[in-house]
């Protein structure tokens, strides 16, 4: 895997609980590069959504990389790397448009929403894999976070009735969104159980993430479900994918014209739904592992050192 310098140590923004930090971190750690906690770090972050790390090298170069993980790709502080010709940005929903804005200013792997998940996915990859029979064939249990497109799903899915669909809503608990019609929500599962549930679902709907008209597009669900060999349904990417995906997903139109004809033909084809459930497990080992997040990182990196 390594063809290019590990920092000495990284030193990380202090008590931070945000998910993607604590699992890029673990990345690190895994790669046997220690973490050193700042609560410099951790004061200089900017707005909970950009978090400052420092890459100590050997002989004492020092190198400031910017971490944004707010799902929005609209959302930015590029002004970050003006005056500093040394520093890099990273961004987990980073627009297509942005790519040629600076040779420093780089897409990023998504990572899942609880690091309990890295002491479940192998299990519950080879249990969804070996599965003869499944429980559901379609799973679409989201909360209530963006335009609107979620609940019309939800909708899609509950009027298809000659299908074993699991599919309702929650309201967000801190955002302000409208409330969910009474008929389309249900019960908020434990983490746990969510995942058991996908590993015994055909198809899993996944779609953007909780920044309302935020044009985010690779949510945790998405990485979530790919690392458990699962198959993803959703909408064409808004933001750069990190790797070759090659269409690991089913993709139906924003405006769900296609929906039922996607969901409905997936189900037919069992050769189709093995072949994503492979791609996709794939993928996410070769990209959204913490330790592939993070060695992506540094490779990035060493291209300009």
């Amino acid at each position: 895997m390594k063809n290019h310098e590990n920092p000495i140590r990284i030193f990380w923004p202090k008590d931070v609980g945000k998910s993607k930090l604590k699992y890029l971190a673990h990345g690190f750690m895994l790669l046997g590069v220690p973490i050193a906690p700042s609560a410099t770090l951790r004061k200089e972050s900017i707005d909970s959504q950009l978090y400052p790390l420092v890459f100590e090298y050997e002989g004492g170069q020092r190198i400031r990389v910017w971490f944004d993980i707010v799902a929005s790709r609209y959302k930015k502080h590029l002004e970050v790397l003006e005056g500093d010709e040394t520093a890099f940005y990273f961004k987990t929903h980073m627009a297509k448009s942005d790519l040629k804005t600076n040779p420093r200013f780089m897409p990023m792997p998504q990572a899942v929403s609880n690091m309990q998940y890295l002491t479940k996915y192998q299990e519950l990859r080879k249990e969804r894999i070996n599965r003869k029979k499944f429980n559901y064939d379609v799973m679409a249990l989201f909360v209530n976070s963006d335009s609107g497109l979620r609940e019309k799903t939800v909708e899609k899915l509950r009027a298809m009735t000659d299908l074993r669909i699991l599919a309702w809503m929650i309201q967000h608990p801190k955002l302000e969104r409208p409330a969910v019609a009474e008929e389309l929500t249900g019960e908020k599962l434990r983490y746990s159980q969510h995942l058991k549930i996908q590993a015994a679902t055909k198809i899993c709907l996944a779609l953007p993430g909780a920044w309302k008209n935020g044009g985010a597009s690779i949510s945790f669900r998405h990485s979530e479900v790919w690392g458990i060999g699962g198959v993803v349904a959703s909408i064409r990417p808004g933001t750069l994918t990190v790797g070759k995906p090659n269409k690991c997903w089913l993709e139906f139109r924003q405006d769900l014209s296609n929906f039922e004809e996607v969901i409905r033909g997936a189900l037919e084809n069992e050769k189709q739904l093995k072949r994503l459930s492979r791609a996709g497990a794939r993928y996410w080992d070769a990209v959204h592992h913490p330790k592939k997040a993070a060695d992506y990182m540094m490779r990035q990196i060493s291209k300009f050192k």
